[in-house]
């Protein structure tokens, strides 16, 4: 079964879609195609980006039968655009289509996985990319009329400015383009009707954030790039509201961002984990489905890439299990003996004993404060792992088992 064979016959991974995109766009010779950042886009040689959700959408809902003309169509529209955007090289020109875009880490680290896979690692993106809070980043985009294209550092370095001159220029353009009545809502709730593919992007518009009536402290939901969602800590209806709409707008809606909440401190956001249990387990229900997602994807890269690179190392898989009460918690498998990249989930299943698998379950914190720094944060993963190079001694375990749950 060949490479496109095994993608038109399933539901592909955004990876393997995006390597059939390029394949597709080579093959109609339109030159090279490379992944950009984080927004699940390609960037062209010739300098315009597009971008690949909606098509991503159609392909996997519509019959097998049907997907190679998607691909086609889709190809064929972007041959017939007749000129993709160059990037003024003066500030000056380009000040007034800069903005801000919102991305997901996690895309931007599959991509650099698959970057380096390839031998094609391109950094020039990374240095335009600021962090705002937990897996949300900002970076710069040259808007016109037809398309939004990612900036990097290529481009930057023609202007002659600094990289917070060019963020702050972003923001103002962004705050121009807000009609703060477009926030609208109700009983403590808003949400972001502008429609231009800018609506997360206003997170970083604090100032209008604080003129909202909210029961304390604001709560942002940003569960795709086109929602923006706005209520108050105290307001626990609202909270469930939008933790139980967040499964359908963020896993089946197009350019999905977080399927976390984040509270604004200070005019600085923060990940927010609501103290009323049945909130946080909602919010956990939606963050274990995207995590599984998402280790998933980053677990296939990496056994791809240490195959090729002849490292040894055991890349754990991260697992959503259901206890008897209905809860559910997430774990992996920590097995002695094994060189092991772990993914960050609630619990560890510890197995000492390979020839007799026998395991027990301790919660990640639990297990941290009994083997110290024996787990080792990885560099540049996104969902985060951490290289587990030795297994606990006799002793820790001696300390660790009662702990299980």
């Amino acid at each position: 079964m060949t490479f496109l064979d095994k993608v038109f016959s399933g539901k592909p991974s955004r990876p393997d879609f995006t390597e059939m995109m390029i394949q597709a766009f080579q093959k109609a010779g339109i030159e090279t195609a490379d992944q950009s950042e984080s927004d699940f886009s390609l960037k062209l040689a010739s300098g315009g980006t597009v971008f690949l959700g909606n098509v991503y959408a159609m392909f996997c809902g519509a019959p097998r039968g049907k997907r190679q003309s998607i691909v086609s169509e889709f190809v064929a529209a972007t041959a017939s655009i007749p000129d993709l955007p160059s990037i003024p090289t003066d500030f000056a020109t380009v000040k007034p289509s800069l903005m801000p875009v919102i991305s997901d880490a996690v895309y931007f680290s599959l991509i650099q996985l698959m970057q380096r896979k390839s031998g094609n690692r391109d950094a020039l993106q990374e240095d335009l990319i600021k962090p705002i809070a937990g897996g949300l980043q900002v970076g710069l985009a040259y808007d016109t009329e037809r398309n939004i294209t990612t900036l990097d550092r290529e481009h930057f370095e023609k202007w002659g400015v600094s990289l917070d001159e060019a963020f702050k220029a972003a923001k103002e353009n962004l705050w121009e383009k807000t009609d703060p009545n477009r926030f609208v809502g109700g009983n403590g709730v808003y949400h972001g009707e502008w429609n231009d593919s800018y609506d997360s992007s206003r997170m970083l518009l604090t100032e209008l954030i604080y003129r909202l009536s909210v029961d304390g402290d604001p709560v942002a939901f940003v569960p795709n790039r086109d929602q923006f969602w706005v209520t108050g800590t105290n307001n626990s209806a609202a909270l469930a509201a939008l933790l139980k709409g967040g499964m359908e707008s963020h896993f089946k809606q197009d350019h999905p961002l977080s399927p976390d909440l984040y509270v604004l401190v200070e005019g600085t956001w923060k990940v927010y984990v609501p103290e009323d249990p049945t909130l946080r387990e909602l919010g956990m229900k939606i963050k274990r489905q995207r995590d599984a997602i998402d280790y998933a994807e980053q677990q296939k890269l990496l056994n791809e890439i240490y195959e090729q690179e002849d490292i040894d190392i055991f890349v754990a898989s991260y697992k959503v299990y259901e206890r008897k009460d209905g809860l559910a918690y997430s774990a992996c498998v920590w097995t002695d003996g094994v060189d092991s990249s772990l993914p960050r989930s609630e619990n560890i299943a510890l197995m000492a004993d390979v020839e007799n698998p026998e395991y027990f379950v301790v919660p990640w914190e639990a297990t941290e404060a009994v083997i110290g720094d024996m787990l080792e944060l990885e560099p540049n993963l996104v969902p985060v792992r951490y290289r587990a190079r030795q297994f606990p001694s006799v002793e820790q375990l001696a300390k660790l088992r009662p702990l299980a749950i």
